[in-house]
Parts: C-alpha cells; sequence; structure tokens
C-alpha cells in the first residue's frame, strides 16, 4: 500500500461528499502521516431542527488523524468516531443532517410533505430513542430522497452507513441489512454517473468504488467488469491500477472481504 494512493484515495472520498459539507483533513500536497491510532478533535455545536424549532447537538469536525483508507474509501478505524461526528439527529424527531441540513444553516425551510413523510414513516420504522450510526446514515439517505437531493449524497449515506458497520459481529439480518445498503449506495452511484453528477476525472474512481462494493457483496462477476471498466480509462490515476489489480485478484478468489 503506497503513501501516494492513500492520500489520493482520501480526496476522492472528499470530493464525492463534498455537497455533504465534509471537512478537508488535510491539504492536497500534504505528506500523508505514519499510521496512528485515529484521532478526533471535533468543537460541539447548537443546532435547530427544521421540523419542530428545538435544539439539536452536533459536532464541527476541527481535524482528525487516519490510518489510511480502505479499499472503499473507509478511513481506516475512523467508523466510530469521525463519521459518527459528522450527522446530528433530531432525537424528538428522527431528522438527521450534516450541520448544513439544519438551521441555522440551511437555506429555506423543508417542504411540506418531506416534513410528512419524516413525522409518519420514521417513528414505524425505528426505535427513534435508539439509534445506531448506521440507522442514522439510513435515515439521511431516505430524507435525502424525500428532498430530492442530488443522488451522489444519497448513495455517499448509504455507504457512510456500511462504513459504520464495519469490524463488528454482524449477525444474519445485520449481514443483509448492509449488503441491501450496498445495494442501494451501487444504485444511486449509478444513477449519479448517469446523469454526470460527478466530474469526468473521478469516473475511474467511480467505476472501481461500484465494482468494489459489488465484490464485498459476493457479486464478483459484477465487481471484475467494473474493475475492468475503471482498468480501461484513460484518465485513471495512477495510485488506482495497483488497487484494481489487487481487487480483480480478489474476486478472482471469491474473497468478499
Amino acid at each position: 500500500m503506497t503513501r501516494t494512493w492513500l492520500i489520493v484515495a482520501a480526496i476522492f472520498l472528499l470530493a464525492i461528499s463534498a455537497a455533504a459539507q465534509d471537512p478537508t483533513p488535510a491539504p492536497a500536497d500534504a505528506t500523508p502521516p505514519e499510521p496512528v491510532v485515529v484521532k478526533v478533535l471535533a468543537t460541539p455545536i447548537e443546532l435547530i431542527s427544521p421540523i419542530d424549532k428545538g435544539p439539536v447537538s452536533g459536532w464541527r469536525i476541527d481535524a482528525f488523524t487516519t490510518a489510511g483508507v480502505d479499499t472503499d474509501f473507509c478511513y481506516l478505524g475512523a467508523s466510530k468516531s469521525y463519521y459518527e461526528k459528522l450527522i446530528a439527529t433530531d432525537p424528538r424527531t428522527g431528522y438527521t443532517g450534516y450541520p448544513g441540513d439544519f438551521y441555522p444553516n440551511l437555506e429555506k425551510p423543508l417542504a411540506p410533505e418531506v416534513v410528512k413523510n419524516i413525522g409518519k414513516i420514521l417513528p414505524k420504522e425505528y426505535n427513534l430513542g435508539k439509534l445506531e450510526p448506521w440507522d442514522r446514515y439510513e435515515i439521511l439517505a431516505k430524507i435525502y430522497t424525500w428532498r430530492g437531493m442530488p443522488d451522489k449524497d444519497i448513495a455517499n449515506a448509504y455507504l457512510r452507513a456500511t462504513y459504520t458497520m464495519r469490524g463488528l459481529s454482524l449477525g444474519e439480518n445485520e449481514r443483509k441489512r448492509v449488503q441491501k445498503m450496498r445495494k442501494l449506495a451501487i444504485r444511486h452511484f449509478k444513477i449519479a454517473m448517469d446523469k454526470a453528477d460527478f466530474k469526468l476525472s473521478e469516473s475511474p474512481q467511480l467505476k472501481y468504488l461500484i465494482g468494489d462494493l459489488y465484490r464485498r457483496n459476493g457479486q464478483f462477476r459484477k465487481a471484475l467488469r467494473y474493475y475492468n471498466d475503471a482498468a480501461k480509462m484513460r484518465n485513471r490515476p495512477e495510485w488506482l491500477e495497483e488497487m484494481i489489480i489487487r481487487q480483480s485478484a480478489r474476486a478472482h478468489a471469491y474473497d468478499d472481504r
């Protein structure tokens, strides 16, 4: 694993989530640090729910360190700290979002139909008094869908839901759930790609990412198809070639880890 692709892969993750107000961890030309224990420096902030105008506690991430990135661009070791702090949840209604999705940052009120869906659907589908991090990201994806937000942001919410489940001892129901969320991430990434929501320069990384999500779901032929597509693109970055070769070998070996 070279230092070059670690930092570039991290930059790509930030690119696909720019609309979600992800803080930049380091300048693009910075030298990646040696592997260290993940540490997040965050400042508590007070937000206002657009549903009932009540207070919501959130975080502003000031800085963090990471030991690199996983093959699907998840920051290694960050799922229990960085990703959980990125979003805030209104404990009264379940409304979830990034700081920009709350007042005083939210530019315009939510549409009445969105508010109706939040009040009608979320209490039926979730225990709002005990939400897991992946619940919150799944709720975020649903709210973004109701709000008509870009598919790349919906896909990224589902992808991050899978990040927060990483490293856990999952039962059969949880494994099925994480597979479902990968499928939804793939679906919305494909739609976003068809809509040209991503820059052309990001196409190889996106093709690779879709392939890796397929591989993790045990769909190895589809994974290889997308790895091969990424490998054929002339604008693929050098660091990506190493990942494509390694992950293609895993797919050929029916390895979904």
